[in-house]
């Protein structure tokens, strides 16, 4: 759960982490989701790569791009909800 916290203390990575628990089907580019969440395409795409390592979403290769998912790991998913709902 730490490190559920410690995401959300990130406002980037707030957002971005709503949109996805929002939004748990999509699959979007870092310039998509940019869009999306209203930031850089750049500074979207660093907070992406955290979120991947941190197992929260899943980074889809391919040869011309990558595109990013809401993981589908459950606990990961009810702590990101447990934290969006105390934060309401």
């Amino acid at each position: 759960m730490k490190k559920i916290e410690r995401l959300f203390k990130n406002e980037l990575a707030r957002k971005i982490l709503l949109f996805f628990n929002e939004n748990p089907q999509c699959i979007d580019t870092a310039k998509g989701i940019s869009v999306w969440v209203g930031c850089g395409a750049d500074n979207a795409q660093k907070i992406l790569n955290k979120l991947v390592k941190e197992g929260v979403l899943v980074n889809h290769k391919s040869m011309s791009m990558d595109a990013y998912s809401y993981t589908t790991q459950r606990d990961i998913i009810k702590k990101v909800e447990r934290r969006i709902k105390n934060a309401t």
